[in-house]
């Protein structure tokens, strides 16, 4: 028997002792619990959209690709490759905004100080 089932079996026998009194606090604490790890799966969620980012050899093609822009020697291949990355950065940066507007809501805070403490995290590229 795993630990899962065996947590399940001792909640199932602590609240077959509850005096019949009190099993409507043990449902409002449960469900308390509930809701708080629902809310903790919705932030984990939010929080791995702020910060993804391109895996290692992608950021670094991405950094060749914006030095060739600024020395202006990106062939006509590399332009397209440099716009695919830069739409695909762009989406990400408005869904990266949209997950710190949700995670604020969520935790109940200020969307512009949870955007400062992210950011000084560093959000991905």
């Amino acid at each position: 028997m795993n630990q899962f089932t065996e947590h399940r079996q001792q909640i199932h026998q602590l609240v077959d002792r509850l005096p019949t009194e009190t099993l409507a606090e043990a449902l409002t604490l449960l469900e308390g619990l509930s809701r708080r790890a629902e809310q903790m799966g919705q932030e984990m969620e939010l929080l791995g959209i702020i910060h993804r980012c391109l895996p290692l050899s992608q950021q670094q093609r991405w950094q060749e690709l914006r030095q060739k822009l600024e020395a202006e020697t990106l062939t006509e291949r590399e332009h397209q490759e440099f716009l695919t990355y830069s739409d695909l950065l762009e989406s990400w940066n408005a869904e990266r905004v949209g997950a710190i507007a949700q995670l604020a809501m969520l935790r109940q805070v200020e969307f512009d100080a949870l955007y400062q403490e992210l950011t000084s995290q560093g959000l991905g590229v």
